[in-house]
Order: C-alpha cells, then structure tokens, then sequence
C-alpha cells in the first residue's frame, strides 16, 4: 500500500462498519483509505469515484471484482473483509497490508537479492494456484499490484481478472493490462490462459531481480513489439535465478511452466522469517508505527474546516526538534511517486539520414561524371556507364534534397487518435472519425493509411504527400522512406504494434 497521508477535506468519515483514518491512494478508478473496523481491525478500503458510480456496466464490472476477489481466498492475497457494490459509491474493503508495494521498493532500494527473489517467486507461485483454482486468470500481475509483508508477497487489484469462461464484460478486440508484462499472446489477441499469468510472473521476477523488466522501457509500441518479436534481456540477472524465470517467459503458453511446478523448481521455502532486505523491513516497521500512532477516530471538522491533526499524525517533513533521550525517533516515510511517463508512441521523418543519402549519392555521382569524361582514360563501354550512373545518382541526390528541403513530419499515436504534425501545423484524426487504418505500401514505399467514417472532412495536406487519396482512404504518414530497409521495417512494426494497441477497433492487420 502507498504511504499513509491525512484524509482529504471532502473524504466521508465512514463508509459501510469502517470509519476513515487516512488516504492510502487514488487511481483512475477511485480512491484508497485506511480504516478500522468495529473491532478495531485495520482495513483498506476501496472507494469507486462518484462519477462512474451512475454507469450500470461499471458497478457489474466492481461486483464481479468483489466477487472473484472472495473467491481466491488463498495464500498471499489480500482478503476481502466487507463490500457493498449497490452503494451510492461502491466500494471494497480488505486487509491492511503494511507494506511496500514490490515497484516502490525495487525503486526506493534497488533490486533485491536472490534469496528474496526466491521467496517472492515461491509467494506468487502459490498466489497463482489460489487464483487459477478459483477459475480466473489476473491477467494484469505485475510490481506494483504485489504488496511486501513480512510474511511475504500479497498479490493485489482483480479489478480486470477475468473468469476462464468469458463473462461478457470485455469487449472484444481491445487488449487490458500493462505493457512490458503481458504475455505475447494477450498482445496479439489470441486466447487467454492461466499460462499468460505465468509469463507476468516471470517478468515481474526479473524487475525485482534486476530493476527493470525484461523487455526495457520505452513507449507501449516498442514494448509489445518486443515482447512479440524479441528474447527478454537476462544478461542482469543472478544466474541462480536464470534456470527459475527463462520457462516462465517462453512464448507458447503450452511450454511454460504451471504456478505448482514452479513451486516444485523454486524447492522448499526459507525457514528465516527476515526474507526482506533490512531497508525494506524498516519500512514496514514504519508502517506499523505509523498505523499504531493514527488516532482512533478521524479528526473531527469545525466550521467545515479540519481541525489540527495530532502532533504525532504523519506529516511530509519530520519535526525539526527531536526530544532528548535516547528513545528512538521513526521518522515519517515520504509517499512514493512513480516516474512520469509519456503516453501514446511518436514517430518522425529525418531530414539528418536523407541529407547523408543525398550527401553519398552527390559524391556517387561526381565519381561517376569524374569517370565518363573524357580525360578519364576510361574505354568507352565503362565512359557510357558510368554516364549512366551519374544521371541515376544525380536523380536520386535532386529528389532527396528535396526531400530533405521539405518539412520534417510527426506521427503521434495514442489514447486519444493520430495527431500529425510537421512542426509549425497540426492535424488531429480522433479514433472515433476513423473507421479504418492500416499501413500499406505506395510504390513500395509504406504509409499509414487511414479511411474516415462518412461524416468526417479530410485534412488539408502538411507536405510530403499527407493526405493524399490513396485507394479510397487517405495517406497520411510516410514511414520511414528516407530510411534503410531494415529499419523502416522495425518502424513498420512498431507502429503497427502502436495502432494495434491504441485503436484496436479500426486497425487493420492486413
């Protein structure tokens, strides 16, 4: 769970038997609170946002969160203690877990070491054998949805589990998860299995072993294209962990290894309870200070203000006077805040690589003239060829600069549509004006091919032939002409990986 922070002003002070203690987080779905039960238990409570409470679909969505979150009910997963998806809000409650999540850890402390990878590796294993049993798949395992405790890994967040039978709650054709630890076969669309969690586990092996997925980082393009097409990076890796991860990232699903014979590889379990680094322990024994020192009520409001919190609440920065003696003083721990990352992929032309082409075919084609004339020497066969070769290098050295003299042009594929620009212009093509695109070659030559729905006008053109007729649709990136075939081949694929992911309703494969 994230760092524990007061509650906000306009956060409920109880919600369902648990009254409100402190924010724990907020995503796109909703927020997280600490509570404490009637008894005093501590509890994580999860609130949907109001705003999605009015959509039919995502409260049946919730519900079936709740439900195959109480159906695994096994080792190393949080349980669900309380719910109530017919709330004016729907929300979830379960344990309280005081403990990093693996990503916060793995960033604030490093990697960590082998004999904890095993652990860990041993915890999600058996994690995987509760879920799977229950007839689902997680289908989004990955570091921050796995909490550290002392006793080891909790497996979080079924928010897009889905049962082993379809429940009709996914719409076909768009891919759910997170890149860089999906499985190729929920990139590429084909049928989900228990397997596919097993290829996350290894990936989510190899961030907690080395720092960073097997696959890099980079933008979603590139990382489905490589989790396709390319062998993950191990080179990091212990090697005693090598002969554990590699079946577990094999491509075809029927290969790899099932969550019980991973725990028959990882062998039997360490019997030393401290399976944390020291840094990570300390931690969690913040945690527990920190939930220990919380009051048992939330602070009561005056006048619609909040009244001054406890001295010894947590707060940003610690005291500046510390008290005498030698009682030890646990500071607070600052809340985690992931590295920004840039959304949707961007692709360019290069007027750099077409002023080098027209650079070698100028000096081809001086070498060639140098040739033909007649002060060469040369006999005349090779003079008439090599006049041959100057008016071709000559040809191609005119059409790349003016190439090369054209503005430079921009492909942005993301969430929200294709955004093409040429540096002082733009032109946007939303997702729901296009009815379809695909790449497609012109004279050997690929472009991004977009075809409008009915009602849309075509842009105007930016240059280099954007937005050219092109059999029925319109052209409108050149990809990579100015470019060597190999690597206007890798871009083909990478954006196709990126239209694949982004607009998975109107791309076309073909």
């Amino acid at each position: 769970m994230g760092g524990v922070q007061p509650l906000p002003p306009d956060a409920p002070q109880r919600i369902g038997d648990y009254t409100l203690l402190a924010a724990l987080g907020r995503g796109a779905m909703g927020s997280v609170f600490l509570a404490r039960s009637r008894g005093g238990r501590p509890v994580a409570v999860k609130v949907a946002k109001a705003e999605l409470a009015d959509s039919p679909q995502f409260r049946e969505r919730f519900r079936r969160e709740v439900e195959m979150a109480r159906a695994v009910g096994g080792f190393w997963t949080a349980t669900v203690v309380g719910a109530d998806p017919d709330a004016d809000r729907p929300w979830m409650a379960t344990e309280y877990v005081p403990g990093p999540t693996l990503q916060q850890a793995v960033h604030d402390f490093g990697p960590l070491p082998e004999r904890a990878v095993r652990r860990l590796a041993a915890g999600l294993a058996e994690a995987l054998v509760a879920i799977h049993g229950a007839g689902l798949v997680h289908r989004d395992l990955k570091p921050s949805n796995v909490l550290l405790a002392t006793d080891g890994p909790r497996v979080i967040d079924f928010g897009i589990a889905r049962a082993l039978e379809s429940s009709g709650l996914t719409e076909a054709g768009i891919v759910f998860g997170t890149p860089g630890y999906l499985s190729p076969e929920q990139v590429v669309g084909s049928k989900i299995t228990p397997q596919s969690d097993v290829f996350a586990l290894g990936s989510v092996l190899v961030h907690a072993a080395t720092g960073a997925g097997p696959f890099g980082e980079g933008a979603t393009s590139a990382l489905v294209y490589r989790v396709v097409h390319q062998d993950p990076d191990l080179t990091r890796v212990p090697p005693g962990l090598v002969p554990l991860i590699v079946p577990c990232l094999v491509r075809d699903p029927a290969r790899r290894p099932t969550p019980a014979h991973l725990l028959e590889l990882i062998g039997p379990p360490s019997n030393d309870p401290s399976w944390l680094p020291a840094q990570v322990r300390t931690l969690v024994e913040q945690r527990h200070t920190q939930l220990r020192e919380l009051p048992a009520k939330p602070p009561t409001r005056v006048m619609g203000q909040e009244a001054k919190p406890p001295t010894r609440l947590l707060v940003e920065d610690p005291p500046k006077a510390r008290p005498a003696g030698p009682a030890k003083v646990v500071g607070p721990v600052k809340p985690y805040t992931p590295p920004a990352k840039k959304s949707g992929s961007k692709f360019k032309t290069s007027r750099a690589v077409g002023l080098g082409w027209m650079s070698a075919h100028a000096f081809a084609a001086l070498v060639s003239v140098g040739i033909a004339s007649e002060n060469s020497g040369a006999p005349n066969g090779v003079r008439a060829a090599a006049l041959v070769a100057f008016l071709v290098f000559a040809l191609a050295a005119v059409r790349l600069l003016v190439g090369v003299l054209r503005s430079p042009l921009s492909i942005d594929i993301g969430p929200d549509g294709i955004v093409l620009s040429n540096g002082t212009h733009s032109r946007r093509l939303p997702w729901y004006a296009i009815s379809r695109v695909r790449v497609d070659a012109h004279h050997s030559r690929p472009w991004v091919v977009v075809w409008l729905v009915g009602a849309a006008k075509a842009p105007e053109s930016l240059g280099r032939g954007s937005f050219r007729a092109h059999k029925g649709g319109l052209r409108v990136y050149p990809v990579s002409h100015e470019r060597y075939r190999k690597r206007r081949e890798r871009d083909v694929a990478e954006i196709r990986s990126a239209l694949a992911w982004y607009g998975p309703s109107v791309y076309d494969p073909r």
